[in-house]
Order: structure tokens, then sequence, then C-alpha cells
């Protein structure tokens, strides 16, 4: 089980992306940063919250300052669709590929609290404004996966437009804000296994808070050769005490049923089919 230490918690976005500045400008807008620094590098300080501009890729995040008790990266998110929505997830890599940064079979520490309760801030804020926007959590992808603190990520999608809309920065950037102070329950802490990249099943348990959700292994990387470590790593990078293993029944393999029935035992959780 990971614990929560206490120390530094960093909003990270990149300089060559328009939704993490237009995230940040907005929250520059909602809390008062005070000039300071963080390894090093300049960042805007209020309190305990660092906000800085790296001028790398998100998914190659490699900042090694002491004392961080998580980062949040205020990031775009792409799709061939197009489609404008607004997304949480945990970086890393569940299947046997790492394209976008990072190591094959290797995620980062997820933050189930902070990544579901940016998804149920963002469709309070969504609908106290009248906006029809698909809000969801997405499966664990991409780097970075090995830094020794917590990593979430918050994204508008999917356009240029859409990541330059000063709107949807103000949404996220105010359910980033309403997010800070929400209770960490450690009763209901969640791995989810299977079903699509964006789980309608997995983002209605979040916004029920029936459960708050880390990593999520969908079904497209539990082919044949998926790697069954990854239930164990998933679980054992996961803040808090991970109870459960929620598996979409009908969206995963049975070579991966197959898998979880017999490793549920010696990981301390409780299957759950949904």
């Amino acid at each position: 089980m990971n614990t929560l230490v206490s120390g530094l918690k960093l909003l990270v976005y990149s300089a060559s992306d328009p939704a993490g500045i237009n995230i940040a400008k907005h929250l520059q807008a909602i809390l008062p940063f005070a000039p300071s620094e963080v390894g090093g590098m300049p960042a805007g300080a209020h309190g305990d919250l660092f906000l800085l501009e790296i001028g790398s890729s998100l998914i190659d995040l490699d900042l090694s300052p002491k004392g961080v008790e998580w980062a949040l990266c205020l990031s775009r998110h792409k799709s061939s669709s197009g489609k404008p929505c607004l997304t949480a997830h945990t970086p890393g890599n569940p299947g046997p590929a790492a394209e976008y940064g990072g190591r094959p079979s290797a995620v980062c520490i997820s933050n189930p609290w902070l990544q579901s309760a940016l998804i149920r801030s963002m469709r309070q804020e969504c609908d106290s404004r009248g906006v029809g926007l698909q809000v969801t959590i997405e499966a664990t992808h991409h780097g970075p996966t090995d830094l020794d603190y917590p990593v979430t990520f918050v994204e508008i999608g999917s356009d240029e437009a859409s990541w330059g809309n000063p709107l949807l920065g103000e949404i996220v950037a105010s359910a980033v804000h309403r997010s800070l102070g929400q209770e960490r329950r450690d009763n209901r802490v969640a791995l989810g296994v299977g079903g699509g990249h964006y789980s309608e099943k997995f983002t209605k348990l979040i916004l029920d808070g029936v459960f708050d959700i880390g990593h999520i292994v969908p079904k497209y990387v539990l082919s044949e050769d998926f790697y069954p470590g990854i239930f164990k790593a998933c679980k054992e990078r996961t803040l808090g005490n991970c109870r459960y293993v929620l598996v979409d029944w009908k969206g995963t393999p049975s070579k991966a049923k197959d898998c979880l029935r017999s490793v549920i035992p010696s990981l301390g959780a409780e299957l759950v089919k949904i």
C-alpha cells in the first residue's frame, strides 16, 4: 500500500501545449501565485501548491525535486474524432508497447482520490454552466512511468479549437481548484480492468461516488501476450489501500479473467464484476 506523504503539490504544463497554457492561465486568475522556484526552476507558489511550465513534453516528465506529494499535468487530449471532451487518467504502459514515453509494462503511481475528484468536479462545473460536454476517465496510457510520486493528467480534448477555448480552460481550472480539498476515502479505492479506452462504466462509478478509481487496464492490452504481473503492479502503484478490482466482465478476454481469478487471493483485494 502506498501512503500519501504531505509535501509539494505540482501543477505542471508544457510551453508547447495550448491546452495546458489555457488551464494555467485560468488557475492564475483563481489563485494568487507568488514568484518562487521548484528544483531550481521558476514557478508560481500558493501555499504548498506550485505552478510550473516545462519546455519538454509532459509524457517525458522527469522532475525530481525533493518532497513532492503529487503532480497534476495540465494537458491537451487528442483523438481522431476531434470531439470536445474533458478527461483524466494516470500515465503508464500496462501493455508491452511504449510508443509514447515511459517503459513497457510499467506504470506511474496513481492518485485515485485526485483523479476521481477531478472527474466529479469537471462534471459539476460543466453542469453548473449548462455545458453538455463529455467528461470521462481514460485507461492508463503513455509516459512517464518511473517517477517516485503520483502523477495524474487532466486534459482538454480534442482539437486546437477546444484546447484554446477559454470556457473549457476556466472549467478545468475551476475543477482543479475544487478538487484540491476533496476527502480521501481509503475504503473505496479500486483498480479497473477491461472495457474500452473511454469507459462509461468506470466513469459512472466515479460520478456516482461509489469508488475512487486509479489505474485502468483496458481490453486492448489484455491480448494473448499480455503481462500477467500488470494487475499486481497496478495495485502496488496505487495510493491508499486498493481493496477492489473492478472488472468489466463482458469487456475482458477469457485469458485475463482466468489470470485474475488466480491472482486475486494474493492481491488481497475483492474482485467485483461490473
